[in-house]
């Protein structure tokens, strides 16, 4: 049986993280969760099997979603990457790591699966983040 990449799941509010991670797992993700940037960079640092990094945006703290996602960058070049924020519109452009949508917040969990599921069509998409 072929098993999707390990997400890893960085949000402030514990309500978002709890609830996207039971929808992810539900659809046979598994799941590791961060409350802030600092921790999330930590994760990825350690554990080397996230094959995609669904952030928050706006963080709060020291590190931001967009630091989360240019460490995973650095990391792994191809690591599917999806941003969530209440203002899209106000993420400068410039600090996005490429191919990396971003989805309204709040959002329904099924919304970053359908982002997934485009997200791996694209070519060069990392291994890791396909199923195993």
């Amino acid at each position: 049986m072929k098993r999707n990449a390990l997400v890893l799941v960085v949000a402030a509010d514990a309500l978002t993280r709890q609830l996207t991670k039971n929808g992810l797992e539900t659809y046979g993700h598994e799941v590791v969760t961060a409350r802030d940037g600092g921790e999330a960079v930590a994760l990825l640092e350690t554990e080397r099997r996230i094959g995609i990094v669904v952030t928050d945006v706006e963080l709060g703290g020291d590190v931001d979603g967009l630091s989360v996602a240019e460490s995973a960058r650095q990391i792994d070049s191809n690591m599917l990457v999806i941003y969530t924020s209440r203002f899209p519109h106000l993420i400068p452009a410039k600090r996005k790591v490429s191919k990396a949508p971003t989805v309204r917040s709040p959002f329904h969990p099924q919304q970053i699966l359908g982002v997934i599921s485009q997200l791996r069509q694209i070519p060069g998409a990392s291994e890791a983040a396909e199923a195993a």
